[in-house]
């Protein structure tokens, strides 16, 4: 009895071997007696069945399909995916593909839906437009919209550089990474870089700029044109020992490298980072929180000096107020650097004298790229950064104010610009943990109470799920106090204190610092190729909205449209020669007859 067990056991593992030898790499290889379950002793008939089921197991498991690296080569897939599956669309409702010669991108930063809906009530209600519910932003009128995808290839909830590295690259990639796929490597620089819509544009001939209230090193600019393993590295002091010598800081790679150093207009704050530190910047208003420390160079660098000596036959200018950037002659500007603070631009509730807004950057940066001798068009991006980092410390009113600023940015980028030519796109990066709640009657203050102030429990409509605003609001104001709070109430703060712009919503959570949100986030598209943005899709897809509407990067060639454009500009050049020539003819023979 124990020989035929012996014997059905050796059948089993010769069947197993041969299939082994046909399948490579097969796992039955490696295996050994002690891994099958087989002794060189009796065997019971229940053993010979767990030799039998183990092996099928691991059959099985060698049969399963890998899960794919997602690397550049996986979202570039991604991407072209959607814009074919759009293009079907497009196709399909009979809208003829429409090429933007200009694009400008604009990023509320953690500007989520409930931001959208809370600023567009405040913009109502701030100019006096009635009860606010019924105002629009600029972009609210834009007919096409789609809803992005927003987490980081490593993260559910996603930071600030791997959503830029999307909409930006093309490529979605980790929480930290700038400019760089998921192959990075803190000790190898040239390892997963990639290339982004500037590098596109400018390999088509058009001009190029980026426009931020945050430094100009911060996370979202940087990731136009730079390329490194992690955001925090603005500028050489920053940089981990290990990693020095191998990857060269943000800010000495917009001067050194392209497309940075190739940039038309740099309008933003980062004097720090740049070796040209302000001495005695005046702060007369105190904003907390990790994003009011700012880097400073070690090397002795002076990065804006550096830049102004890249050009030795082009017009160059370095500005750092508003009114030496009102007395620059933009028009025959070839290349703009504005850099007004040593850190940020200081948020709109607070701006300081010499400080210029978002909309009049915007409109600076539009007329430098719109030169009467560009005809390639232009790529511009701006950012509203500050959005998120007010939301950072439930700083709701100056959130409020900084949409509000973003929205007049976007208004005069319409006026300034032709639909016909511009694609412009508004989206999110990201969105943030704050929530528009309770049941306010319609009217109320967006910065107000939900419910009257005489019921037992009163809170804001604006609140907040996490943050230093749990602090702020506890009877004891401190750490200590989580788990015995007493709650300060909300009618006791003063009208004073609630307008003030460093005042905080209350949080659910204590933390330092509020988090973002990983719900998707709203895109808005008007213009040539608005048409390519529609339902719901990942982020990075963005990228190839702006390569397929502009004729530059990937998606260049995703069909003849491209093409088919510059034929039929010829063929226009060549109708208009003729109808000259014939015009110019019949004077002729007129005046002679």
């Amino acid at each position: 009895m124990y020989s035929l067990k012996l014997v059905c056991a050796c059948a089993l593992l010769c069947q197993y071997a041969m299939a082994a030898s046909v399948v490579p790499h097969s796992p039955i290889l490696a295996m050994n007696a002690s891994d099958l379950g087989v002794e060189f002793v009796p065997l019971e008939a229940s053993t010979t069945e767990k030799v039998v089921e183990k092996m099928e197991k691991g059959a099985n498991e060698a049969s399963k399909p890998k899960k794919r690296i997602e690397d550049a080569a996986f979202w570039h897939e991604v991407g072209m995916k959607q814009l074919r599956k759009a293009m079907k669309l497009a196709k399909k409702t009979g809208e003829p593909p429409r090429k933007a010669k200009n694009i400008i991108v604009f990023i509320g930063d953690g500007m989520g839906l409930t931001t959208i809906t809370a600023g567009r009530i405040f913009k109502g209600q701030y100019l006096k437009h009635g009860f606010g519910e019924e105002e629009m932003l600029a972009f609210d009128e834009f007919p096409y919209t789609g809803l992005a995808k927003t987490y980081n290839v490593d993260k559910q909830v996603p930071d600030s550089a791997g959503t830029a590295t999307a909409m930006f690259c093309g490529i979605k990639s980790d929480y930290g990474a700038i400019g760089m796929d998921t192959t990075r490597s803190k000790l190898d620089a040239s390892q997963g870089r990639l290339k982004s819509i500037m590098d596109w544009a400018q390999a088509e001939g058009k001009r190029t700029g980026i426009v931020t209230t945050t430094r100009i090193t911060h996370a979202t600019p940087a990731a136009t044109y730079a390329r490194i393993y992690h955001r925090d590295w603005e500028c050489d002091t920053k940089v981990p020992a290990e990693s020095v010598g191998r990857h060269v800081d943000i800010a000495r790679q917009l001067v050194e490298n392209a497309p940075g150093n190739k940039f038309n207009v740099i309008l933003g704050g980062g004097l720090s980072p740049m070796g040209a530190l302000r001495v005695n910047e005046s702060n007369p208003v105190r904003f907390e929180g990790d994003t009011e420390e700012v880097c400073e160079r070690g090397d002795g660098r002076n990065l804006v000096e550096e830049w102004l000596k890249l050009g030795n036959d082009e017009s160059r200018v370095f500005v750092k107020t508003l009114k030496e950037l009102n007395n620059v002659n933009l028009e025959k500007t070839d290349h703009l650097l504005g850099l007004f603070r040593n850190n940020h631009i200081t948020y709109s509730v607070a701006r300081q004298e010499g400080e210029p807004s978002l909309k009049e950057m915007t409109e600076a940066a539009i007329r430098v790229l719109e030169r009467d001798d560009n005809t390639k068009g232009y790529m511009l991006m701006v950012e509203g950064g500050r959005i998120d980092q007010a939301h950072h410390q439930n700083y709701a009113r100056a959130a409020m104010r900084e949409v509000f600023e973003f929205d007049m940015a976007i208004q005069a980028a319409l006026d300034l610009t032709d639909d016909e030519e511009t694609l412009i796109i508004v989206t999110a990066d990201h969105s943030h943990a704050v929530t528009l709640n309770g049941y306010p009657k319609r009217g109320a203050d967006i910065l107000g109470f939900a419910n009257k102030t005489t019921e037992r429990v009163v809170y804001e409509t604006i609140s907040y799920a996490n943050g230093p605003g749990y602090y702020e609001h506890l009877a004891n104001d401190s750490v200590g106090a989580v788990g015995a709070e007493v709650w300060l109430p909300l009618e006791k703060f003063t009208t004073a204190q609630r307008m003030s712009p460093t005042y905080r919503h209350r949080a659910t959570l204590p933390l330092n610092d509020e988090t973002h949100g990983g719900e998707d986030v709203i895109v808005f598209a008007n213009g040539p190729g608005a048409n390519m943005v529609r339902g719901v899709f990942e982020q990075n897809y963005l990228a190839y909205v702006m390569s397929y509407a502009g004729c530059m990067g990937p998606a260049k060639k995703a069909d003849d449209s491209c093409e088919l454009k510059v034929k039929r500009s010829g063929a226009s050049q060549v109708v208009q020669h003729s109808f000259l020539l014939l015009v110019t003819l019949l004077l002729l023979k007129s005046f002679y007859s």
